[in-house]
């Protein structure tokens, strides 16, 4: 079974139709979402409704899922991520709203073929906290939950992966052969805002019966993007952003 796993969409419909295009090439048959479909980016409602309706076996809902979905104060957000989020609060549903706030924060997939495997948006010691894995320690936090082989997370919009062995072991990926007796806490990028110094759009093919990671990199139309953020009166950075990567 082949998955494509995606996350932080960001509302970027151009990177995410890319991304599936790819994905369709690559045989992908089923798909999972990490979460943050919203945010930043101008198209919302597109992302939503192209997401709810893909062939998938699970989301999990990320913190601008979660903000965007109730009126709470954005005091951890920075004011353009916070300004992002209000204007996204206005364009949705009440019914995507209430979508949104019922996704669960982290879940078990379970493929026909292949072993399970674990989704989160952030954590899973503290799923709901939005805490950050950036490093071989918080990575160590994250993994005494882990109850399966193979989990896939996001939230730093930046593809890494730990391996834990004997000890824990950080790198960047293109492709993962996952071995017995391992965990692989693997950060699947960004669809719609990478932060690694690659403006193209970030997607993760995990081939569940040969047990193989691909992460896959996309061109996309960014200055449509672009448009459509200036278009929206969104902050500026939002889109300067998107060509650098960072």
């Amino acid at each position: 079974m082949k998955y494509g796993i995606l996350g932080d969409i960001h509302g970027n419909l151009e990177a995410l139709e890319a991304v599936l295009k790819k994905a369709e090439e690559c045989g992908v048959e089923r798909y999972v979402c990490i979460g943050d479909i919203v945010g930043y980016n101008a198209n919302p409602h597109e992302c939503i409704e192209v997401v709810r309706n893909l062939p998938h076996d699970g989301i999990v809902r990320g913190n601008h899922d979660e903000y965007v979905s109730n009126s709470r104060d954005l005091l951890g957000f920075n004011p353009q991520a916070a300004s992002a989020v209000r204007w996204t609060r206005d364009q949705l549903s009440a019914e995507e709203h209430r979508w949104l706030a019922n996704l669960p924060f982290k879940l078990f997939i379970r493929p026909d073929v292949g072993p399970r495997f674990q989704i989160v948006h952030a954590t899973l010691d503290n799923p709901d906290k939005w805490g950050y894995i950036f490093d071989r320690f918080s990575a160590e936090a994250c993994m005494r939950y882990q109850a399966s082989d193979v989990c896939f997370f996001g939230h730093t919009h930046t593809p890494m992966c730990f391996i834990r062995n004997d000890d824990i072991s950080q790198e960047y990926y293109e492709e993962i052969q996952v071995l017995p007796n391992h965990k692989y806490l693997v950060n699947v990028g960004s669809v719609g805002q990478p932060r690694d110094g690659n403006p193209q759009a970030a997607l993760v093919v995990y081939d569940t019966g040969a047990n193989k990671i691909q992460l896959h990199r996309v061109d996309y139309d960014i200055e449509k993007c672009q448009r459509k953020i200036h278009e929206a009166g969104l902050p500026e950075r939002l889109s300067e952003r998107l060509s650098i990567g960072r």
